[in-house]
């Protein structure tokens, strides 16, 4: 039998000093986007070796979204890593941390946010009010409380479209965010501006809200632009009517700057609404701008014929069933969006 072979010594010191290195070496940082805490010293690495970095159709950001908790120290970290931030996971946000996080520095891009926080249902007054003071563009899609007025003077003060996922809003918080014109002009290249074609100053979208009181729809009729509200599944007479009032974009221009030729009175989407009352029909037709209701699926005559003395552009193309009589009454329309092929029935 062959004697066993044993490696000689330097074979064996080599392995040994291999193997201390490799325990002395520090743990590598981790995907920053499965990460669902984080120590200062662990955020601290990342200011070495950069967070992975996410691409959307609105910018490219660093993701921190399995984080669901961020003390002000960690924050106080992270807020120095050059990127926009995206903490999609957090769910609470105290003062001392929004205070830290409105530290961080906008983005250089029109529009582009630099601070996501889409995780956020609820925000207190006080962390509301240090968050205010932030000078970028933060999004808060899911918020579906607002009540402080320096947070809604601050989103209205920002470039780029505004969501939010409000389910209530009072007056005079509409009141604020109808002051929003973020969309009005682009000036990130020195010396041009850059504007919609459609000349709306802003585009406002909130998500979740069913209904509107007289006075909040009031508010909403002073935004200029294009007012999302998908989420509206009633609309009674005197809100319709608030609504009707809005000035659209009385100031619109071109993207060379020369004024548009027909005044412009913005768009209202409101594409949750299946049902429209007559009385709605006929208050919704003063509104002289675009008017989308893709959502409804069949109109009665006189709901039609109401509705058919709007002036501006009329979308209906959600209707599925057209009788002869509400076809008639709905081609009056001088700009009106019918499906196709049309969804003609027998009539009564």
């Amino acid at each position: 039998m062959n004697a066993p072979h044993f490696p000689s010594r330097p074979f064996w010191a080599a392995t040994l000093l291999l193997g201390a290195t490799l325990l002395a070496a520090p743990a590598p940082v981790q995907d920053s986007t499965t990460r669902t805490s984080l120590t200062v010293e662990e955020a601290r690495g990342f200011l070495e070796k950069k967070p992975t970095t996410v691409y959307q159709f609105d910018g490219a950001y660093l993701s921190f979204d399995a984080l669901t908790t961020i003390p002000p120290e960690v924050a106080e970290v992270l807020v120095g890593i050059e990127g926009a931030l995206s903490l999609n996971a957090l769910t609470e946000l105290s003062p001392e941390t929004a205070a830290t996080l409105a530290k961080h520095a906008p983005a250089k891009g029109f529009g582009y946010p630099d601070l996501r926080l889409n995780g956020l249902k609820s925000i207190s007054s006080a962390a509301a009010e240090a968050l205010a003071a932030h000078q970028g563009k933060v999004l808060l899609h899911s918020l579906e409380r607002l009540d402080s007025v320096p947070l809604a003077q601050k989103l209205a003060r920002q470039w780029g479209e505004l969501r939010l996922g409000l389910k209530e809003l009072s007056p005079e918080i509409a009141a604020e965010l109808s002051k929003h014109r973020g969309t009005d002009e682009d000036k990130t290249r020195p010396g041009v501006i850059f504007r919609r074609q459609d000349g709306a100053a802003s585009v406002m979208r909130i998500d979740n809200i069913a209904s509107l009181s007289p006075e909040t729809a009031e508010a909403l009729a002073a935004h200029e632009g294009v007012l999302v509200l998908n989420d509206l599944t009633s609309l009674p007479p005197a809100v319709a009517a608030s609504l009707a009032k809005r000035v659209g974009n009385g100031n619109a221009v071109r993207s060379n700057g020369s004024s548009l030729t027909a005044k412009r009175t913005g768009t209202l989407v409101l594409n949750g609404l299946e049902t429209l009352s007559t009385e709605s029909a006929a208050a919704l037709a003063a509104f002289s701008g675009e008017l989308v209701l893709k959502a409804i699926t069949e109109l009665p005559p006189d709901t039609a014929a109401a509705l058919a003395k709007h002036k501006g552009r009329l979308h209906l193309t959600g209707l599925e069933r057209l009788s002869p009589e509400t076809y008639a009454a709905l081609k009056v329309h001088s700009n009106l969006l019918l499906p196709r092929p049309l969804p003609l029935t027998a009539g009564n």
